[in-house]
């Protein structure tokens, strides 16, 4: 998970065939949920106009306001389609996430 998805045989509806899922950064693994884009790419003074209030989807805690806030407020369709972008590539990186969990736990059982 290392290297672009291209490269790993590994498809993406959410991200670009060289998105990196794991990188190194002064010897520490960054981790992918610190690397999600933000919601908005904008300013701090435009995204105060926003209705939201969402700047970043990076937690399971900032994924359920958003998906609470899609259904429930007055916002643009531009701004709910930003937001569920969002969310589906935070959805599709805890997947992930569960299936690095499973790989490992399926290579200490094999050994």
């Amino acid at each position: 998970f290392s290297q672009p998805l291209r490269e790993i045989g590994i498809s993406s509806k959410n991200f670009p065939d060289s998105h990196v899922w794991l990188m190194e950064e002064d010897g520490e693994i960054v981790s992918p949920y610190k690397m999600l884009p933000k919601v908005f790419g904008m300013n701090q003074e435009d995204l105060e106009e926003k209705i939201s209030g969402i700047v970043d989807i990076n937690d399971g805690g900032a994924a359920l306001t958003a998906y609470g806030k899609i259904q429930y407020t007055n916002m643009s369709d531009k701004e709910r389609g930003q937001i569920s972008s969002a969310l589906l590539k935070y959805c599709e990186l805890d997947t992930l996430a569960m299936v690095m969990i499973y790989e490992h736990l399926k290579s200490l059982v094999n050994q």
